[in-house]
This record gives C-alpha cells, structure tokens and sequence, in this order.
C-alpha cells in the first residue's frame, strides 16, 4: 500500500482530550513520493528500510485494532510491518503519518474493518505519539489539501490545480527536527497559532499555489521556525513559485515550473524532486 509524503507549509494547533479531535488546520500538499506498507507473517515486528525498529505510529495503529477486536495482551499478533520509505523519518514530509496511514490500510484488509476507522486509527495513533497532527488526515484525502477544521470528522477543501503535471516539488533535507518537541511545547505553541491565525483565510480566498507557498514562507519566517540555512536558500529559490520550510522538518522544498528545474537543482546539494500526487 503506497501512501504518499505531505508537506505542510503552514498549520494551527488544537488539542483536545479527546484524540479524534486534536489537530491542525492549515495547508499542505502530497508528494508522489512516500511510503509502501506490507504485512507478512511474523512475530509483531516492525521494520523501516530494512531496520527493526519501535515506530511509535505504527505500533499505536496495531493496539488500536487489536483493542477494538476485544483482543486480550496476551493474544500474539502474528503479523510484521514492512515499511519501505523514499524518504527518512523526521523530517518534515510526514513519513510517520505515511505509516500509519499505510498500516490501517493493510490491517483493515485483514480484519475486514470498516473504511471509516482506517483513518481514525492512524490519526489517533499518530496524535498520541506526538509525531504530526494533519498529516494522516491530507495522505488521506491528498492533493492541494486545506484542513479548514482540526482532527475528524474530515472537513477540508481539496483544490484543483490545472496542468498539475507542469510543476515539480523539489526537497531538500538539511537534518532532522522531532515534531514532539514543537507541538508539545507552550511556548511554541504560542507563537506557531498567533501566527497562523489570519493565513488559512487569506489561503481560502485565494487558493493557488502561489499564494500557499508565499504564506508558507510568512509562516516559517515569522514563528521563527525556520532556520537561517534555510531563509538564505529560499533567497537563492526566489526566481521559483515559491519556497519555504516543510513543517516540522529542517528541511527547504520549492514548488517550480518544468522550465526553472535545472536552475533549482544546480541551488540544492542533495535535491529530491516530486510530483504534486492527487
């Protein structure tokens, strides 16, 4: 099961004691570049390009269905989780909520669950491991993706974009950023939702990608999330539709016609160029 990258550009915060309803509004898009999910037989382990690892999402998504089907902790799960990613996690392209997302999907197949708790068990689980807020809930939809309110049920508006096939979403990663130590910090909270409070408007007024990507960069420059690596590599991206950081990540991406790719390819050290996936 192929779930793909989500680049968040801009995002809101919402908690709530309920997990269904902890969230982000916001805006992003999907990358044709993501993760496959496998399920084969096996002890309950859980494997990320070839690595044993514990992927909290993943294993969240697991005691969710086996809660659910009254399964007792002594019941052994007789299932591995192969993940098979184009891109590492924690950084900023939404890979956890890509397997989660993509372990739903293969599980609900097994048990012959109902469609809507796909999506509800990979949210869930994603919000408890403190690794993304929106992300599961765009991979799901996917696309040109606006939150317009935060957790489930859904309610987003999916934008069509003209000739999607002309642009190309090229990625830097620079490092990594764990998510948790932003979306759980007050002080960053703070200022990430006064920043973001008149953006998602000013985007539903004008929804193309030109405007996504200038707000985008409004965003990461005026929370102080982006870095000065980062500001200076936008600069260099200028000529381009747009560019910013990809949120959480310490990582640049670019939104270019066909026309601009050699240019913006020559900027980046280690570039990774996708499709808009819809």
């Amino acid at each position: 099961m192929f779930i793909p990258g989500h680049i968040t550009g801009f995002f809101k915060i919402y908690k709530d004691k309920e997990l269904l309803k902890t969230g982000s509004t916001g805006a992003g898009i999907t990358l044709n570049k993501g993760v496959y999910t496998n399920i084969v037989e096996g002890d309950g382990e859980v494997y990320f390009n070839g690595d044993k690892i514990e992927l909290c999402p993943t294993i969240e998504v697991i005691k969710n269905y086996l809660n659910y089907l009254n399964y007792n902790e002594s019941d052994k799960f007789n299932y591995n989780i192969i993940h098979k990613s184009d891109f590492p996690l924690g950084c900023g392209v939404g890979t956890s909520g890509s397997c989660a997302l993509g372990t739903s999907h293969e599980l609900s197949k097994i048990y012959n669950m109902e469609p809507d708790k796909v999506l509800e068990f990979a949210h869930t689980a994603e919000v408890k491991c403190g690794t993304g807020l929106g992300d599961v809930v765009a991979q799901y939809t996917r696309g040109f993706v606006i939150r317009k309110k935060p957790g489930l049920p859904i309610n987003v508006e999916k934008i069509n974009i003209k000739n999607i096939n002309d642009y190309n979403v090229v990625v830097e990663i620079l490092g990594k950023k764990e998510t948790g130590t932003i979306i759980n910090n007050i002080e960053w909270i703070d200022k990430i939702n006064k920043t973001s409070d008149e953006l998602l408007q000013k985007l539903l007024k004008n929804p193309t990608l030109e405007n996504f990507m200038s707000l985008s960069y409004t965003f990461a420059k005026d929370t102080g999330l982006a870095t000065d690596e980062i500001t200076s590599l936008c600069d260099d991206l200028s000529f381009t539709i747009g560019s910013s950081q990809a949120m959480l990540g310490n990582t640049v991406f670019c939104i270019c016609e066909d026309k601009d790719l050699n240019d913006v390819l020559s900027i980046l050290n280690n570039p990774i160029v996708c499709k808009i996936y819809q």
